[in-house]
């Protein structure tokens, strides 16, 4: 159904510019979360299977040589670009909002 979309040495296939990386958080202690980047179609996974999560700041390393379910979201270049620009230097923890009871 789907084919392997391969690059030449020259390109790489960023994951951060595919439909399937998405942002999530992923709570801490005392009503804190850090973001993490986990990708949807399931292709970033551990040894054991067990579904891989990478740190929001480096999204923008994450490249692969062929996907079979890479679904651009545009133009790479730009894209990456700015990405790389706008991207925390490092993990950031944040606050969750209090409700209201």
């Amino acid at each position: 159904m789907f084919e392997a979309i391969t690059v030449d040495s020259a390109t790489k296939i960023y994951c951060a510019n595919c439909i399937h990386c998405k942002l999530v958080r992923t709570f801490t202690e005392d009503d804190k979360y850090v973001l993490r980047v986990r990708c949807d179609a399931g292709k970033w996974r551990k040894k054991l299977g067990e579904e891989k999560f990478y740190k929001y700041f480096t999204v923008a390393r994450r490249a692969l040589d062929e996907c079979d379910t890479y679904t651009p979201m545009g133009e790479s270049k730009p894209f990456m670009k700015e990405l790389r620009k706008t991207l925390p230097i490092k993990d950031e923890v944040y606050n969750t909002p209090n409700q209201p009871a």
